[in-house]
């Protein structure tokens, strides 16, 4: 016999939802709600089954009236983040050459 409240086991042949419903909300900007930036607000775990993991990234097709959210492959990830650290180096030679350049034209 099953006891109160349990609840029955998981339907194996569960209908998955193709389409979600949202309203698109805003991020207050000041007291001007004219000039309020709309957000979409997105969660549950049926973004984990879609492929769209915590702290995965993501890119995004913005089209006329649509916008198509793609995550990002584990190689597109590992070249961004190695494009970040290149520029991150870029930026910090960049910065050593005017103080180089700095020091020479005091001196």
């Amino acid at each position: 016999m099953a006891k109160a409240h349990s609840k029955a086991e998981t339907a194996v042949n569960k209908a998955v939802k193709t389409e979600r419903y949202y309203t698109v909300g805003y991020v207050p900007n000041g007291n001007r709600v004219n000039n309020a930036t709309p957000a979409i607000h997105l969660k549950g775990q049926w973004l984990r089954q879609a492929g769209f993991n915590t702290g995965g990234q993501i890119t995004v097709k913005v089209m006329d009236g649509c916008l198509v959210l793609i995550p990002d492959s584990e190689a597109t990830q590992h070249y961004q983040q190695q494009y970040q650290r290149q520029q991150s180096q870029l930026n910090e030679i960049k910065l050593r050459m005017r103080e180089m350049l700095a020091e020479y034209n005091a001196g």
